[in-house]
């Protein structure tokens, strides 16, 4: 089902809902803003998980905005992830992992780390002074 349908199918539910409420009631300005997010977080809360990330980002603002207002965020997502989908880019059959080497890269990437006591060169390996003092590397 789409966003668009979706929105329409809880539209006509919420509107159904809407006729057994008071006048009082619809004339309290608390009660229709209380109502409102209460239909933003039951909305957001029914969407696929594909819509994880916006679900977050909207129900994290502050105030809560009507569920009208979100809906072309929600259609705009939905076409960027049809989007994807189609050309292979995204799928979640198909996962995409970022991969980063556990150490930093330095000029000697073939040797391994290693830890140097308090008062030894790093790269020198020699006790009585500090890498920044190294007598080696200044020359």
């Amino acid at each position: 089902m789409s966003i668009q349908e979706f929105y329409s199918a809880m539209t006509d539910l919420w509107d159904q809902l809407a006729l057994t409420e008071s006048a009082k009631l619809k004339a309290c300005g608390a009660y229709i803003e209380r109502r409102e997010q209460q239909r933003l977080v039951q909305f957001l809360t029914a969407l696929r998980s594909d819509f994880e990330g916006l679900r977050g980002s909207i129900l994290h603002r502050s105030p809560l905005l009507f569920v009208d207002s979100v809906v072309s965020e929600l259609l705009a997502e939905e076409i960027r992830l049809q989007s994807y989908s189609e050309k292979g880019i995204l799928s979640a059959s198909n996962p995409s992992v970022l991969a980063v080497p556990s150490k930093s890269f330095s000029n000697h990437q073939n040797k391994p780390y290693t830890r140097v006591g308090f008062d030894e060169c790093s790269f020198y390996k020699q006790k009585g002074h500090w890498k920044a003092r190294c007598h080696k590397l200044r020359q």
